[in-house]
């Protein structure tokens, strides 16, 4: 049998070269930069989550070495309404990709949503969307 494992192409890891320590101190900037984002603070965010505020700080200690659950990334995204891949790290190239604010969490479930319905329903939104978009033009104009 032949090996064509060579031939495969893998692409690169994101992150490599990054150890635990600055991948940690990178999803604790994230978090920390949809909280401005949000206009929220440690506290609110502990509140909104139901994470104690204890328990929150020590994970958000770029010093320390707590670091957060799957359970707690679901409860911090559930309270900013957005989904838990924004919560994690962002790579240099996507830094430098990425310009607009996060999506909330209700607008995937929407496009979801769409994705799955009939066609003339989806023809028909997209029709009242044009027409909403001409209206919002010509009240600028």
């Amino acid at each position: 049998m032949e090996d064509n494992s060579q031939n495969i192409s893998t692409g690169t890891f994101e992150f490599k070269g990054i150890n635990e320590r600055e991948f940690r101190s990178m999803q604790i900037e994230r978090i920390d930069s949809l909280l401005a984002y949000c206009s929220l603070n440690r506290n609110q965010l502990a509140k909104l989550s139901g994470i104690s505020k204890t328990a929150l700080y020590n994970k958000l200690d770029r010093d320390g070495s707590a670091s957060f659950s799957s359970l707690d990334l679901f409860k911090i995204a559930n309270a900013l309404d957005l989904s838990i891949v924004y919560l994690l790290p962002l790579s240099q190239m996507e830094r430098d990709m990425v310009k607009a604010p996060p999506v909330p969490a209700s607008s995937i479930a929407f496009v979801d949503d769409m994705l799955g319905a009939r066609p003339d329903d989806i023809e028909f939104l997209h029709g009242v969307h044009k027409l909403f978009k001409q209206y919002l033009q010509q009240r600028k104009n």
